[in-house]
């Protein structure tokens, strides 16, 4: 009876996008449903996923017709709440300095140098995110995350070691950001806030004790990276596979970067995009963000990861790893994926 529901659903969704986009040719990432906390799930068909690539509404911030967002309680939150263009719309909520813009949890250090709302709009996202990511984990906002804005990607790397595929280096209540600027004109700047937050709630509730792999996917869903991560594999196609076992993504997301740029940029994106793969067959069709909720809750209340993922999946750590092996499972979207370009309005 729920394969049936799954079916139907599924069956549903895409009778709604062909009439909504003329085509299944015609559907864009952003077309396809949005990440929301009880789902349905699966939100995409496999044949979706082929024509489209991943969901991402991760841009339409920029596009004509944008609206700022309101919470349950009326409270504008998110892109255009501070600032509308270069303009400074002033809010109790907001606090302007030359050096440092706060809001809620969030304080961005920066060059003084820079206009009143250059990093306002930058704050705008992590308030996105914050109201957004923590349904999508169950989990609460820690108290507050001190966000660096280097200069430039020379002072970036020196601070941390990073090379830009690399978006931040967090450590506790800190964080070294890759320049806004450059996360702005790479397209990636609301996707590096909705991973940013989500990677500080996650280490600042459980530390060390996620899978490297369920960590990184979660931080890469969450963040609806996974087209950028599938257009990034393009260039490694050719060399041979790009997925890779949860034991070598593990090890590969707990070492420090390779001493070789490339090669770590390689490994590193590799990487990501397997916990990408693994999490999104979890989510998506395991139980959805539901079963998420419930197996960090478990945690919450003290159990280590294998036993809530007992509870949850039936299987322990070890073995759910495995039956989600992205080498085993293979790609979603094919070995052969629509290479879109998220961030063009459909």
């Amino acid at each position: 009876m729920k394969g049936s529901r799954r079916f139907l659903a599924a069956l549903t969704m895409a009778v709604v996008l062909l009439g909504a986009s003329g085509g299944l040719a015609q559907i864009h990432p952003s077309q396809l449903p949005p990440l929301t906390p009880d789902g349905p799930f699966p939100r995409c068909s496999p044949r979706q996923l082929a024509t489209a690539g991943f969901p991402d509404h991760k841009h339409a911030q920029y596009w004509s017709g944008w609206q700022v967002l309101h919470d349950a309680q009326g409270v504008e939150y998110g892109p255009g709440t501070w600032c509308e263009g270069k303009q400074l719309k002033p809010r109790p909520d907001l606090i302007v300095e030359p050096a440092v813009k706060r809001a809620g949890p969030f304080a961005i250090y920066h060059n003084p140098g820079y206009g009143v709302c250059d990093m306002v709009q930058f704050l705008e996202l992590l308030d996105w995110a914050g109201h957004e990511v923590p349904p999508l984990l169950g989990l609460e906002l820690p108290d507050s995350l001190a966000v660096l804005n280097p200069d430039n990607l020379p002072r970036y790397t020196e601070m941390t070691g990073y090379g830009m595929w690399r978006l931040y280096k967090l450590e506790g209540d800190r964080v070294i950001m890759e320049p806004w600027p450059i996360l702005q004109s790479r397209t990636l700047d609301a996707h590096a806030a909705f991973m940013l937050v989500t990677d500080w709630i996650l280490q600042d509730r459980f530390g060390d004790a996620l899978p490297p792999w369920f960590r990184q996917g979660l931080v890469e869903y969450c963040g609806e990276d996974g087209q950028h991560l599938v257009n990034y594999m393009a260039q490694f196609r050719t060399d041979g596979p790009v997925t890779m076992p949860p034991a070598l993504v593990d090890a590969l997301l707990t070492r420090g970067p390779d001493a070789d740029p490339q090669k770590d940029r390689e490994v590193y994106r590799k990487a990501c995009y397997s916990a990408f793969l693994m999490v999104w067959e979890l989510a998506e069709n395991r139980g959805g963000l539901q079963a998420v909720r419930e197996c960090l809750d478990l945690m919450t209340g003290g159990d280590d990861f294998s036993t809530a993922a007992v509870a949850v999946y039936g299987l322990d750590a070890e073995e759910l790893a495995a039956s989600l092996d992205a080498t085993v499972m293979g790609e979603p979207g094919g070995k052969n994926p629509p290479l879109p370009v998220p961030h063009l309005q459909p």
